[in-house]
């Protein structure tokens, strides 16, 4: 990993994710990009906006970009380069990260309830729309080195091997220990088969690292995984996107 993305809409939760990914950036000796990514006004769009207007306004956010990175270069005494993406070009947030050769994509998250929609979606848009890892940090957060990691784990779906070697360098790096944690509504009635294949691969994978099993019955998931995050004091929740079929999902 040479870069660090951090995506910002010069918010102050973007800018708690980026002083949270400059720690990771000095430990890691990577560089960090900071990423806006532009959404043009519906009503332009409407009402036909030239594309010279549109390159004027893709220049005008630019120029606000850079100036907003260079007074954050200064303050965290770190180089930040600057970036834009539009909602309507076809250079996709994967091509962009590739470029990059990206290895982690942090982004800030608003605990005002009347925003969350709003950050939910755009959160939900970049873990869709790329493959790598998407950090999300709550407003207020202070960076400490992981020490324990929780990773959400669903046995009724293979774990992504890639993901699992990506835990494992994190967990590695920080030296943290993981704990693979499952949530059910009632008592699992697994799949011996598929079981004996998530374990297995969970083992192989996280071997090298210190981790534990722990299975939790919960009425509500979320409330489930507050209470796994508060009992083991996790610094970290992992949670790996599955694609499910009509029945599983």
């Amino acid at each position: 990993m040479k870069t660090i993305i951090v995506a910002t809409d010069y918010s102050d939760s973007a800018e708690v994710a980026l002083k949270y990914a400059t720690f990771i950036a000095r430990l890691t000796k990577t560089k960090i990009a900071l990423l806006n990514i532009y959404t043009f006004n519906i009503h332009a769009l409407n009402g036909r906006i030239s594309p010279a207007a549109m390159d004027n306004l893709i220049e005008s956010n630019q120029q606000h970009l850079e100036h907003y990175a260079k007074k954050l270069s200064s303050k965290y005494d770190l180089a930040l380069s600057a970036h834009t993406l539009t909602s309507i070009e076809d250079y996709s947030l994967e091509k962009f990260a590739q470029s990059l050769n990206a290895g982690l994509i942090v982004m800030g998250m608003n605990r005002n309830l009347s925003d969350q929609s709003l950050s939910g979606n755009i959160s939900s848009s970049i873990i869709k729309n790329t493959k790598l890892p998407v950090l999300v940090v709550p407003q207020g957060a202070e960076f400490k080195l992981p020490e324990r990691l929780l990773y959400a784990c669903d046995y009724h779906a293979v774990p992504n091997e890639d993901h699992l070697q990506e835990l494992n360098e994190i967990a590695g790096t920080f030296g943290a220990e993981v704990q693979v944690f499952h949530i059910t509504k009632k008592p699992f009635e697994a799949d011996e088969a598929l079981q004996a294949i998530v374990i297995g691969q969970l083992e192989n994978s996280l071997q090298p690292v210190n981790h534990s099993y722990r299975d939790k019955n919960a009425k509500d998931i979320i409330e489930g995984l507050k209470e796994g995050i508060e009992e083991f004091k996790a610094d970290i929740l992992v949670m790996s996107p599955h694609k499910y079929g009509f029945w599983s999902s």
